[in-house]
């Protein structure tokens, strides 16, 4: 092996975990950013319109673990670097690189090396603080509590450690600095083995003495100690100043600590060193060193101790907004966890002279109880690894960083107000939190009253002068039992709400909120309202009431407070549903906001209500205009036990869903009435609880509707209307995540012209908004369950508000929101390990651990919000990966994906689960996404074709590996390598055709089925077993073939199922007497009538393949390259079928080695005219090639046409290294006649060939053209597509083999993601 490193990879884009975070405020603009580690970079994001203003390079090859900033009350000497470490390494930035990040005047090469250079500690570095009284001196603890100083010589532009103090040696994991003066550190320190050591180190001058003072030494956590942070001085009510400690553990417990020094009396002397607590921090072992007295500090000192997350406690902080001066008897504290939770606690103070009566607590020590106050879900999987608190305007604002990659903001970094709880119009504060929400809970008896005051005020503010008051029987209630429970929004700040007894409410939401009782009719007596009496935020808003005796009635919100008459039906009135043709609707600001169901008016145009019946077999629509009139009422034929939950007009249909989960389109006939020309089942005994049609533009505009489910799923429909019939189409079917129960949808316009779907539901007994074209939660709203009263609107102008009211406990409740307290400042990925990844051309696909399956789009990504930064930009746009979907279906652990062309993806997994997708893309406008004509829902379609049902007995094996090809086409399997060769369409396949599918079991199963998918359905062809080894790939050798390698280090080759049905029919009596047992690390069969260097495939009934051992043990990963079709020199020219057909296979092993292996299927022998034979040409290893196992090679080149071939190879190791392979020299130039002299030779001497590999086979060459550090981490695999400027992909990439340009993109993954840009 040579090497040549000539830079043929460029990394060009990273999503890993996020690892340390730090806010900062330019001392330029004032404005606020954040400084986030991924990997060895820092990224510097604008907090308030999350642009990446640019990043630095750190370390060579060492992930970022901190980032400490200098308070902005610092010297200017100190506020002038930006301390960072990592591992070992730690290094200084001076705040004038990051600044010339931010105002795009330097380049990031230029600024690393304007910084000072990287230097390495003597050991594993927890925490590092800058001093605060501008010495320019630092501070680092490391895993073994040791205090290094350090110091940044400026004039030598290095970093000088000096010396080292430590009162003991434990190993620690976790650790926090608090300085205390010029001289004195307080260190907090939490051990492996579960204590908590709280010390002084003075720091001093190398001349002077430098000591250390143990403070505390505390036990009571049940496991290692991950995360300690000391607090500023609190002051309480009591005049009181205390210092607390608050740590987190394994035993996913939170405790509280008073570490406050108390001042000894006269003649006491001062405890100080580990005599006075334990005998010495223990450097091995759980429990306790000495016997626990009445005196322990650990029994003492805990104040409180709470559990609250489901998993491991990495981190734990008290809030940074409660200064000394802030006197206060509450103490914010967040928690992050291995959950992917942060949690907030209040801890209450409880100060007397007397605390717990069992703790212990002596005189004056103040007691305390940690409460659990809220829980931020913001990131997927696992782990939030980092987080960052700044404080502005009395306010808090919280960064967390997870192992999915993103990055979320908790609170609001623009003046937020604070949340109230208002209770009969009362509005009493309650905390102090990060968003715009309130909660508003009326009784009825608040509502009645604050009616008849707004009555007997004729200038109440936000109601019409002139309205007549209430009835006098709105003076006392009907029954005791009172209550509200039907609820219906006629805009964003009206609703109606209507009791049991028939009384009717209008509320307005104002600064303050506003009641007035309707005014009935005498002859309306009893009321049953409809739950579809909402009305879209509109002006001249409409509702309609339905009655028990039939009676329609009609309210606008114009002055009046009076209903009016508008029909009467025959029957009892069950629902009333809104129908329109436009699922968006145009709001003040530019914003849009499309609500599902309820009523809605169209200035000048007639409105359209549709009304049922009980047991009916017709239901009505009536159409009113805006002044209230009734303009005309149409039949619709419905099937009476089709109970209506739903309904939509879209594109001259009516589409109505129904509570056992059907959908049903009607057509309007010539006599007018509607029937039912389609009805079919979208999810058996699951209410359709919405319909929202979707625009779409274009001369064909698509006939799309968005079903909502409460079996927790939405589904995308396509009504196709042809002479013959109507049919509709399942394009997408998806469950988005912490939503069991879906209630609605609609579209939110967002500031940068997007539209974002959102969704709202109920899971266990919340209300969940979520986003999921984002997929982030948006609020998450505590009212008891579904089974209670509710309705909900959309705010305007605000893409995350909505208003929800429900009953609860026999009240009203109102829950508004006009600003998330949560938003994303990153988008993420996944959030476990990626075992998987394929590319198709256009889209790449990848799967993880946390069995969810993303698809991306590798796009320029130009900054959204670049226009609201104070300067002007001059930056390029970069490219980025953008998730455009993501599937959750598997139950276990995905193994492997494969893409067939654009619009087929499958993927496999544990349990045997193997799942076949279609892929569709929704039909989008030309029109720029900023026009309030473009489509609402663009982008990909994505629905489960077909789940595979032929499992095993036990059906817990894993589908470790599988491979596509479609009947018919050979070189589908394998890749084609030369230019211009058969492209494989975009869509991959129409219905009609048919796949062939080969699965790798780990039960060493090797079985391969015909797909249709038409209907589904999967048709054995084949099932044969290997040694009992674990096979671990798969791959089609054209229709002829398939090549397996497994755990024992071995390839081998099957004969197709097609060809062994052919080999079946010609056997012969006897013929198993030539067809021996052979052993498996041979090359070759013993077949008389072959060539030595060849392998005649045997029948079925013997099912014994070409065996070739490569690697000592698990082969990894493999990729195979068919190659350009070289004929040998002959007097004529072969036919298709004489042409062997030649294959690179490359493989990388858990033997850290690289195999190479080039193999022909010759044209079958006159012994056996359909048995084709398999040759090895040559097989050769590349051990240490990387320096643990590798996980991903691919083939990225091939040369041209065997003259002097080699091939460009990449390899990705658990090493963290990506390396470029010339590989050369196995497949050597030959001549006819010396074949046929070597066949000659070889046929004299056919027992040594068995036991030798070909003489004409040369020696393979590798030479390493690059060799580059990777980010990812335990790397899963890789994959090489073809470069596409524009993002979208022409379908030519690593799906269909094409190689035709010399730049590539490479894609490795791993825990995170990273895109190279390869020269080949």
């Amino acid at each position: 092996m040579s090497r040549e490193v000539i830079g043929r990879l460029r990394r060009e884009y990273v999503l890993n975990p996020i690892t340390a975070l730090a806010f900062y405020t330019s001392s330029v603009d004032g404005q606020q950013y954040l400084l986030a580690g991924e990997d060895t970079d820092i990224k510097i994001y604008h907090v308030q319109t999350s642009r990446l203003c640019g990043q630095v390079s750190v370390f060579r090859a060492q992930s970022i673990h901190g980032i400490a900033v200098a308070p902005e009350d610092t010297s200017a000497h100190s506020n002038s670097l930006i301390l960072v470490w990592g591992g070992h390494s730690v290094r200084v930035l001076p705040r004038d690189t990051i600044e010339d990040l931010i105002s795009g005047d330097a380049c990031s090469k230029a600024l690393t090396r304007s910084a000072i250079p990287e230097a390495t500690g003597p050991d594993w570095i927890f925490d590092g603080r800058m001093s605060p009284f501008g010495d320019g001196r630092i501070v680092l603890l490391t895993a073994h509590n040791e205090v290094i100083q350090a110091r940044v010589d400026l004039d030598r532009g290095s970093l000088v450690f000096g010396c080292v103090q430590s009162p003991s040696r434990p190993i620690l994991y976790s650790g926090n600095f608090f300085w205390m003066s010029e001289e004195c550190v307080l260190v907090a320190a939490g051990t492996v083995f579960g204590e908590i050591l709280i010390w002084n180190c003075y720091l001093g001058t190398p001349d002077q003495e430098q000591r250390c003072e143990v403070l505390f030494v505390f036990t009571g956590h049940e496991g290692s100690i991950f995360g300690v942070h000391i607090s500023p001085e609190i002051r309480t009510s009591t005049g009181e100043t205390l210092r607390l400690l608050a740590s987190c553990s394994d035993d996913r417990t939170i405790r509280v600590w008073d570490i406050t020094e108390k001042h000894e009396g006269p003649g006491q002397e001062k405890q100080n060193g580990y005599e006075d607590h334990i005998s010495d921090a223990r450097e091995t072992g759980f429990g306790n060193n000495v016997e626990v007295t009445a005196q322990d500090d650990s029994s003492t000192r805990c104040l409180a101790v709470a559990m609250g997350h489901v998993s491991r406690i990495w981190q734990v902080e008290f809030s940074q907004h409660q200064s000394s001066s802030h006197i206060s008897d509450t103490v914010e504290i967040h928690s992050f966890g291995e959950d992917a939770t942060a949690q907030k606690w209040i801890l209450s103070l409880g100060l007397g002279s007397a605390g717990p009566g069992a703790s212990g607590v002596t005189s004056g020590t103040p007691s305390a109880k940690l409460t659990h106050h809220s829980t931020s879900s913001n990131h997927s999987g696992k782990h939030i690894w980092s987080h960052a608190m700044a404080s502005k305007y009395g306010n808090l604002l919280i960064a967390t960083g997870g192992s999915d990659g993103k990055i979320a903001l908790i609170g609001n970094d623009t003046n937020p107000s604070s949340s109230t709880f208002i209770s009969g119009g009362q509005a009493e504060p309650i905390d102090m939190t990060l968003d715009k929400r309130k909660v508003v809970s009326w009784s009825l008896t608040d509502v009645l009253q604050s009616s008849q005051a707004d009555t007997s005020t004729p200038d109440a503010q936000g109601l019409s002068n002139g309205v007549s008051s209430s009835p006098s029987r709105s003076s006392k209630f009907k029954n005791a039992k009172e209550v509200f429970n039907r609820y219906t929004f006629i805009s964003d700040s009206r609703l109606l709400a209507a009791t049991h007894s028939g009384q009717i409410f209008v509320g307005t939401f104002e600064d303050q909120v506003q009641w007035a009782e309707l005014s009935l009719p005498d002859e309306i007596g009893q009321i049953i309202l409809s739950h579809a009496l909402s009305g879209a935020p509109r002006t001249n808003q409409i509702a309609l009431v339905g009655t028990v005796a039939g009676d329609i009635y009609y309210y606008n919100d114009s002055g009046s407070k009076s209903l009016r008459s508008l029909s009467k039906v025959d029957g009892k009135i069950l629902d009333i549903f809104c129908l329109s043709n436009s699922g968006s609707i145009p709001t003040k600001g530019g914003q849009d906001v499309a609500q599902v169901g309820g009523s809605t008016t169209v200035d000048g145009q007639t409105l359209q209500f549709l009304v049922t019946i009980l047991r009916s077999p017709k239901a009505i629509i009536i159409q009113v205009d805006p002044s209230g009139s009734m303009v005309d009422q149409v039949e619709v034929a419905i099937d009476p036990s089709f109970m209506v939950t739903s309904a939509t007009f879209t594109q001259g249909y009516l589409v109505l869903g129904s509570r056992k989960g059907k959908l049903a389109v009607f057509k309007q006939g010539q006599d007018g009435r509607y029937s039912a020309i389609l009805t079919f089942e979208v999810h058996r005994g699951e209410t359709i609880t919405s319909i929202l049609p979707l625009q779409s533009q274009g001369s064909q505009p698509k006939n799309y509707i968005l079903t909502t489910c409460r079996d927790g799923k939405y589904r995308i429909h396509e009504i196709l209307d042809t002479p013959d019939r109507t049919d509709a189409v399942l394009l997408h079917e998806t469950q988005p995540p912490l939503v069991s129960s879906i209630e609605g949808a609609w579209f939110s316009k967002s500031s940068d012209g997007t539209k974002n779907l959102m969704l709202c539901g109920f899971r266990s007994h919340n209300f969940v908004v979520w986003d999921e074209t984002q997929r982030h939660e948006v609020a998450t709203v505590d009212c008891g369950g579904s089974s209670r009263s509710y309705a909900w609107t959309p705010v305007l102008g605000h893409p995350d508000g909505f208003r929800f009211v429900y009953t609860k406990a026999g009240h009203m409740h109102v829950f508004t929101q006009t600003l998330a307290p949560r938003r994303t400042l990153r988008p993420g990925g996944h959030g476990r390990e990626i075992k998987a990844v394929s590319a198709s051309g256009r889209y790449i696909a990848t799967a993880a651990e946390d069995t969810v399956i993303r698809i991306w789009e590798y796009v320029e990504n130009h900054d959204a919000h670049s226009h609201s930064h104070p300067r002007p930009q001059t930056k390029k746009a970069h490219r980025s990966l953008r998730c455009v979907a993501a599937l959750e279906k598997h139950a276990t652990g995905i193994q492997a994906l494969r893409w067939h062309g654009n619009t087929r993806l499958f993927s496999s997994g544990g349990n045997e689960e193997f799942f076949a997708w279609r892929v569709r893309r929704l039909a989008s406008s030309s029109s720029s996404s900023n026009s309030s004509n473009s489509d609402d829902l663009s982008g990909l379609a994505v629905v489960c074709e077909a789940a595979f049902a032929d499992r095993s007995e036990t059906g817990d094996a894993r589908i470790t590996d599988f491979d596509v090809a479609r009947f018919n086409d050979d070189n589908d399997g394998a890749r084609e390598s030369e230019i211009g060769g058969e492209e494989e369409e975009e869509e991959g396949g129409g219905e009609g055709d048919v796949f062939r599918v080969s699965m790798a079991l780990s039960n060493s199963t090797l079985q391969t089925y015909a797909y249709a998918p038409g209907p589904g359905t999967f048709r054995l062809l084949r099932r044969t077993t290997y040694t009992g080894a674990c096979l671990t790939q798969v791959r089609h050798l054209g229709a002829s073939h398939v090549l397996v390698a497994a755990t024992d280090g071995h390839l081998a080759i099957y004969p197709s199922a097609e060809l062994e049905s052919a080999v079946a029919a010609e056997q012969v009596q006897g013929s198993s007497n030539s067809n021996e047992s052979k052993d498996p690390n041979s090359n070759s069969n013993s077949n008389s009538d072959a060539d030595p260097g060849t392998a005649v495939l045997p029948s079925p009934a013997i099912a014994i393949p070409a065996v070739v051992k490569l690697h000592q043990n698990t082969v990894k990963t493999l990729d195979v390259r068919r190659l350009p079709d070289t004929p040998a020199t002959a007097s004529t020219t072969p036919t298709a079928d004489e042409i062997p057909a030649e294959y690179l296979v490359v493989t990388g092993g858990d033997d850290n080695a690289l195999g190479v292996l080039h193999i022909s299927l010759l044209p079958a022998a006159p012994a056996a005219p359909t048995a084709t034979r398999v040759k090895i040409n040559s097989k050769s290893i590349i051990r240490s090639a990387h320096a643990a196992a590798i996980t991903g090679v691919a083939i990225a080149r091939l040369g041209d046409g065997g003259q002097g071939a080699d091939a460009i190879v990449v390899s990705s190791s658990n090493d963290q290294r990506v390396r470029v392979w010339r590989l050369s020299g196995w497949r050597p130039q030959q001549q006819q006649e010396e074949e046929e002299e070597e066949e000659e030779e070889e046929e004299e001497e056919e027992e040594e060939e068995e036991e030798e590999e070909p003489r004409h086979v040369a020696r393979v060459r590798a030479l390493l053209l690059d060799e580059r550090y990777s980010s990812v981490a335990d790397a899963g695999g890789l994959e090489v597509f073809e470069d596409s400027e524009d993002g979208d992909g022409d379908g030519k990439g690593a799906g269909s083999g094409r190689t035709d340009g010399r730049k590539k993109k490479l894609v490795v993954v791993g825990v995170g993601i990273e895109v190279w840009d390869l020269d080949i």
